[in-house]
Parts: structure tokens; C-alpha cells; sequence
């Protein structure tokens, strides 16, 4: 069960990183180009953190 919930949250933080990759592509304003590249790095490594405990 534990090991589902860690997948689940791998996978979210998976999904934000890609999503806040892509709106960080089409951004025009660059404060927020950079907020986006800030969101991006915390969800990867996150999502990198979650996969060594898979």
C-alpha cells in the first residue's frame, strides 16, 4: 500500500514537472518564465526523490 501511495506521488510530481516544462516553453513574461522554472526544478526533483524510494 505504502509502495502505491509513493508511485502516486512519483507520478504526480512527474506530471507538474512536464506540465510547468511546457508552459515554461510558450512563456512571453520572463518573472514568470522564471517562477516556472522554479516550480519545474522543485516537482523533478521530487519526482527523482520518489523514485529512489520506489
Amino acid at each position: 500500500m505504502l509502495k502505491m501511495f509513493i508511485k502516486c506521488k512519483y507520478y504526480y510530481h512527474l506530471l507538474q514537472h512536464r506540465h510547468n516544462e511546457l508552459l515554461k516553453q510558450d512563456c512571453l513574461d520572463e518573472e514568470l518564465r522564471a517562477k516556472l522554472i522554479v516550480k519545474a526544478s522543485y516537482h523533478n526533483s521530487k519526482a527523482f526523490e520518489f523514485a529512489l524510494k520506489m
